[in-house]
């Protein structure tokens, strides 16, 4: 008998499930697993008081799916890595020792001693840290959580039936996002509906695709049903309580799961990937990893998802908008977007939807990770910036292609890469959409504080060779961060004090702007191209882009619907990439093998003489007494860590899904392995 003790379900969590270091104080994460001298609490404790309540919700929160945490991340790079937008250098990160070279396996995916290297978990808890310092946590840990409190919730005694049911739409919006996380990883799921107790028989099997996807699903529409569930925080509540889930979260939620689905990966008149099991069991079934047929009626269910969020945001006044710039230039559409992204505790920012906790290390605990009454606290600590340092993540040439100019005309210097290619000495930099210098840093005169805003330590960056960056001239900076001729600006603003890692980081899991490009898919995809291009000018506008149809004619957007559905892709990219690994999930659920496996590029930048000559020398740092220089560019494909998946007829459909640790499937309670692993 395959008891639940024994596999993912339990995660070594038992009848001591909860212990405290005292009776009023009460902690959260892997503190529970710790028994105090003297004190039995059990799940009647936990549920005997709010407050006990409560923090044990919160401890859910800290394992909502992050890239920017130490746990998330693939020794030293996150997911953004296996996209064409960034890669890594770093030799002993994840995507260089397993993906890059094609070598990942079911083994290496979960391991017991934490030296995992795939790109998600499916159910190790393991790094050496806790589950609320940056771990992996299994999805159905918290799954269990959330369980527990949906069935056990009426029993508190000191809490209103208002915020009961609040807390209920809180723990099933946290669970389908985790359902959802392991779903666009790996397919069908084995779906924990209850709370299983020690011992109790888990041997249901993995079910179909979209059997997943429809409990996702109903587990969200419970969450958006419960009448205490509100819309929105109050003003005065953000600053204590931002980042927590509302109706709004879920509901988002709703659209994002439905545009996955609707996706070709599943959505599909044939699978993926020819599938021929090894060992064929009662368990094996092909709709694992397939819907079994390609149905367009998926899209309308987005589309429904979608305006019903609008909808609702209208019916409670239009509470979530877009951050607007203060000012009609480039420094206000800077500040625009990165208040977007970034701040929390604004109450001018209500763009945010549903925030990723790095981490619960709370201001309010001491040293003994405590939690005190009410201590929701969170320090939003994360790895954002040490994770995108020594190569571990530096943007692609390409990335930098993928913005556009000023005016919103696509990108148009494609020709001038090579030497005596230039010989105006354009620079490409210059006037480009302003999201391009939040998200990578590239040489620009335009870099003070008055533009950066609450930046500080620099003042002009150099990035040609024998230029600043590239010498080494700033604090924190070396030579691995610019490996492409790039570097990451978004996170990088987290610098403070001459630190520039373990700074306290918020990170988007959805924010309004995806809504309306989830919106624009949709509407393209049910054959509203206008409707498209509408929603799209709602995000582009925001930083003074034109509309996008009208700056590039000649892409036929108004009539050609792949051309539309591809620049869709291109704005997902410049307006969320690098935020939650949307970029990687986009070409695997659309099924880019083209981008998977076009190789990518770095770039020379080399500052020209008054003659138009590449200048020579060991230091040619700007003056800024002195014109701006002019630049000639070299575009060469990557070396180090060259990807197998350029290699002509290497390629195999089998990345678009990670494989499932051999360690789960060995169990025996229902789970199969994705096809070709």
């Amino acid at each position: 008998m395959k008891k639940i003790l024994n596999n993912i379900l339990v995660l070594g969590i038992c009848a001591a499930f909860f212990s405290t270091s005292c009776v009023e104080k009460f902690a959260v994460g892997d503190a529970f697993l710790e028994k105090a001298p003297g004190v039995d609490v059990n799940i009647d404790t936990v549920f005997s008081n709010a407050e006990y309540t409560r923090n044990f919700l919160w401890s859910a929160y800290g394992q909502i799916y992050c890239t920017y945490t130490s746990g998330n991340m693939m020794n030293g790079a996150p997911i953004d890595a296996l996209s064409d937008s960034y890669h890594c250098y770093c030799t002993w990160g994840g995507p260089i020792q397993s993906y890059y070279p094609g070598s990942l396996t079911e083994d290496a995916q979960d391991t017991e001693d934490g030296n995992y290297q795939g790109k998600f978990s499916y159910s190790t808890k393991t790094g050496g840290l806790n589950s609320d310092s940056g771990g992996r946590v299994s999805i159905y840990e918290t799954v269990r959580k959330c369980w527990q409190i949906i069935e056990n919730i009426d029993r508190v005694p000191d809490m209103s039936e208002d915020e009961k049911s609040r807390l209920r739409g809180e723990a099933y919006t946290i669970m389908a996002s985790r359902y959802f996380d392991a779903f666009r990883n790996f397919g069908g799921l084995c779906l924990a509906k209850k709370a299983y107790a020690v011992g109790e028989d888990f041997t249901d099997g993995r079910a179909t695709a979209m059997e997943t996807v429809e409990f996702i699903d109903s587990l969200i529409v419970c969450a958006i049903e419960e009448p205490g569930f509100i819309w929105n925080l109050d003003n005065a509540d953000q600053g204590q309580w931002s980042g927590r889930l509302t109706r709004a979260s879920a509901r988002a939620l709703r659209a994002k799961l439905w545009m996955h689905a609707a996706s070709p990966l599943f959505n599909n008149d044939k699978p993926y990937m020819d599938y021929n099991p090894l060992k064929v069991t009662k368990y094996t079934d092909i709709h694992h990893v397939w819907f079994g047929k390609k149905d367009p009626t998926l899209w309308n269910r987005c589309l429904d998802a979608c305006e019903d969020f609008f909808e609702d945001n209208a019916a409670n006044g239009n509470y979530y908008q877009l951050i607007q710039p203060k000012t009609q230039d480039e420094a206000g559409y800077r500040m625009a977007y990165r208040r977007a992204y970034r701040y929390r505790n604004d109450t001018e920012n209500h763009e945010k939807l549903f925030d990723a906790h790095p981490t619960q290390w709370m201001s309010s605990t001491g040293a003994d990770g405590v939690i005190t009454e009410n201590g929701w606290g969170w320090g939003w600590r994360g790895f954002a910036i040490d994770c995108v340092r020594q190569g571990g993540s530096v943007p692609t040439n390409e990335l930098m292609e993928c913005f556009g100019m000023a005016n919103g005309e696509n990108f148009p210097y494609a020709d001038i890469y090579g030497e005596g290619k230039n010989p105006e000495g354009i620079d490409m930099f210059a006037d480009r959409d302003p999201r391009l210098y939040e998200t990578m840093v590239v040489p620009r005169k335009e870099f003070p504080y008055s533009v950066v805003g609450d930046y500080s330590g620099f003042q002009y960056i150099d990035s040609w060779v024998k230029g600043s960056l590239e010498l080494g001239k700033y604090e924190g900076f070396n030579a691995d961060d610019i490996k492409t001729g790039y570097r990451r600006f978004k996170w990088f603003l987290d610098h403070t004090g001459g630190k520039m890692d373990d700074e306290f980081i918020g990170v988007s899991y959805i924010r309004l702007a995806e809504m309306y490009l989830i919106y624009a898919e949709a509407l393209a995809e049910t054959g509203n191209l206008s409707g498209a291009l509408d929603q799209l000018h709602v995000v582009r506008s925001r930083v003074g882009l034109g509309r996008l149809e009208q700056m590039n004619p000649e892409l036929n957007l108004t009539t050609d619907k792949d051309a539309l559905i591809n620049e869709i892709l291109r704005e997902r990219n410049c307006e969320i990439g690098a935020e939650c690994g949307d970029r990687v999930y986009d070409m695997i659920r659309r099924m880019r093998e083209d981008l998977f496996t076009k190789t990518l590029h770095e770039i020379k930048i080399y500052r020209l003489d008054e003659n138009g000559n590449r200048m020579e020398g060991d230091d040619l740092r700007w003056d800024a007494s002195t014109p701006w220089p002019k630049f000639e560019y070299e575009k060469n494909a990557i070396q180090i860590g060259a990807r197998r998946w350029w290699d002509e007829g290497y390629w195999t459909n089998k990345w678009y899904l990670d494989p499932v640790s051999r360690i789960e499937i060995q169990k025996d309670y229902g789970l199969t392995q994705n096809p070709g692993w």
